[in-house]
């Protein structure tokens, strides 16, 4: 099954679910859900709606506009340096470039040696924007930087779970772009946040696709800037599974549905080899199984001009 959260001309933000090249409304049925965080906090939701499909009013796909799934989720975490291969990134070079992060990474491993927990971190859910929908540059920012992710949406209360009931509380997954300001990451050990939470800077999409279609040990992430391979990965060789980040994580604070989790990116970013986002860039992110997101860079103060006006739909 795959949800959206869509508009049209008629229409603001209802959830549906694709079928074939239309939208089935749900918000449109009577009893139907407001919002997709408010579906999935109902027990037993996937049965309804099967039940809702069979009248849900049906819109084209490919009029609509699709925002992200979860466009308000309850909270927005992600996980860093989860692949070998973006731990691998850091080299001579890279270092050289940033002189920053060698007296943030030589305190930090001063301080903490051996770290017994993951490197998560919050994202401000105000950085959530739509599959298609412009990344907008920040003022005073020169390196703006993507990482491609798959994430999880969260469908359960989960608090200290271990990998079997977290796996159990996953309402779905989607794509995202953990799009990073590195001016503002490497100014101190405790900006990650900071950096990964403007506006627009949260691409999600372009649907959430339910567990029961997809193993996440067989996906596999492609990130694309202008049409040039950038990352490639498979989710089986993430350090932790989702499964795993969702069970570690639920140690720390107790997640609800609609929450969205990050499970973090692979090697090919744009740091380390000095490659940053500039206008007119476009960055294609795609996961087998799901789909694809493709989000246009524009200079600040001109994303609302590069919005799709025609509110058609690129559909993965």
């Amino acid at each position: 099954m795959r949800l959206v959260t869509f508009s049209n001309e008629e229409i603001f933000q209802h959830v549906g679910a694709v079928q074939g090249d239309e939208i089935a409304d749900l918000t449109a049925c009577d009893g139907g859900p407001t919002g997709l965080v408010r579906l999935v906090q109902q027990p037993d939701w996937a049965p309804t709606v099967t039940q809702m499909l069979k009248r849900a009013p049906r819109i084209p796909l490919g009029t609509s506009r699709l925002h992200a799934p979860v466009p308000a989720p309850p909270m927005y975490m992600a996980i860093g340096l989860n692949a070998p291969d973006h731990r691998k990134d850091i080299n001579v070079g890279w270092l050289m470039r940033e002189p920053k992060l060698v007296r943030i990474a030589a305190g930090y491993l001063l301080a903490h040696p051996r770290p017994k927990y993951p490197f998560f971190f919050a994202k401000a859910t105000s950085s959530i924007t739509g599959p298609y929908d412009p990344i907008q540059l920040p003022p005073h920012a020169d390196h703006v930087d993507w990482e491609g992710e798959l994430a999880v949406i969260i469908g359960a209360d989960i608090h200290d779970a271990d990998v079997d009931r977290a796996r159990a509380g996953i309402a779905g997954y989607t794509i995202a772009n953990d799009v990073s300001v590195r001016d503002w990451q490497t100014d101190n050990p405790t900006a990650a946040s900071l950096a990964k939470s403007y506006p627009s800077h949260g691409p999600l999409g372009p649907w959430l696709v339910t567990p029961d279609e997809l193993d996440p040990d067989q996906l596999e992430l492609r990130t694309y800037l202008n049409g040039s391979l950038r990352q490639k990965g498979r989710i089986a060789d993430l350090i932790l599974s989702p499964a795993q980040i969702i069970s570690r994580l639920s140690s720390f604070c107790a997640l609800q549905p609609g929450d969205v989790i990050a499970c973090g990116t692979f090697g090919g970013t744009g740091w380390p080899v000095g490659r940053f986002l500039q206008p007119g860039d476009t960055v294609r992110i795609e996961v087998e199984g799901i789909g694809h997101i493709a989000n246009p860079v524009a200079a600040h103060g001109s994303a609302n001009l590069a919005r799709h006006q025609d509110g058609s739909v690129a559909i993965g």
